[in-house]
């Protein structure tokens, strides 16, 4: 971990929009401290590349993959000419199953980007640089990378934050195509959508399908981080993951809590007892039993100064 990228993050949380690629590595930074982001990004240049080259051909020849009577089904053609899209245009013209299944086919068919269950247990499966390689990782950062070839193409494309798996809007909140990038880009239907919802236990409602904001994308990134590495005991992880979520345009309140009670644990007592004081001092209104715990913690930490 270093200032300079700590303070890079913090300033690319609050671009518009927001660069989830970069935004990615730099949290991959904290990891991997020689990661060059520039030379990483360049990764999903070449992604995009390969993509459009693949659209070019789709364009002239549609049935290649699964235009008009394949598996896209989709009609549309290239932003530009009938020729397919040249250097410096984009596929923002093209029908939305068509981008979907462009997209399908270049990462997920012949790129091999897709889930694997036991990458769960991995802390590689949530860092872009090593998913990249790796062509696996969890369906956030999947879908991150699906977004991000989409955004350089001109495709619109968001991510969904359906609870315990996040999926790939194709095209606008209005006219769309679900994918899932953890199967390789399948597409899904609405229905699918809602019966992975219903399986958690939740109600679905039509407000699970909206974007997912970059800022919640990269809070549910951390989040994941900080799950692996509780279960791992990786403390040194697990305090980064909180600092850089701390770093975050906004953020939970109990992340300072959580923050002091690692400094303890590390041995840094004085900064731990303070971030527990500060989250006392926020929370004590609406959950005194909670600000009083923590000023209790607080108290001992500073007694283990002497």
């Amino acid at each position: 971990m270093t200032i300079r990228t700590r303070r890079q993050f913090a300033e690319a949380v609050r671009q518009e929009p927001v660069d989830l690629g970069l935004a990615c590595l730099l949290i991959e930074a904290e990891a991997e401290p020689g990661l060059d982001p520039v030379r990483e990004l360049a990764q999903l240049d070449a992604l995009a590349a390969q993509t459009g080259r693949l659209a070019d051909v789709t364009v002239r020849d549609p049935d290649s993959v699964g235009g008009p009577g394949g598996p896209a089904g989709g009609a549309g053609g290239a932003a530009g000419t009938a020729e397919g899209p040249t250097a410096g245009q984009t596929l923002a013209g093209l029908d939305v199953r068509t981008a979907a299944e462009i997209l399908r086919q270049s990462l997920g068919v012949r790129g091999r980007f897709h889930g694997d269950p036991t990458d769960y247990d991995s802390l590689y499966a949530s860092l872009l640089s090593s998913v990249l390689r790796r062509r696996r990782g969890l369906p956030i950062m999947l879908s991150v990378v699906w977004v991000e070839v989409a955004r350089r193409l001109g495709i619109p494309a968001y991510p969904v934050g359906l609870p315990g798996h996040v999926i790939v809007g194709i095209g606008s909140p209005s006219r769309n195509v679900l994918v899932d990038p953890f199967c390789g880009g399948r597409l899904i239907t609405v229905h699918e959508a809602a019966e992975r919802v219903r399986s958690t236990g939740v109600p679905f409602t039509r407000a699970y399908l909206a974007p997912m904001s970059p800022v919640d994308l990269l809070m549910r990134v951390l989040g994941n981080i900080r799950v692996w590495a509780a279960r791992t005991e990786a403390t040194t992880t697990r305090l980064w993951a909180v600092e850089l979520s701390l770093l975050l345009p906004h953020h939970p309140v109990h992340l300072r809590r959580e923050r002091g009670e690692l400094l303890v644990r590390l041995g840094d007592f004085l900064g731990g007892a303070e971030d527990l004081t500060a989250f006392a001092d926020a929370v004590g209104p609406l959950e005194p039993a909670a600000a009083a715990a923590a000023r209790e913690a607080a108290h001992a930490a500073r007694a283990r100064l002497n």
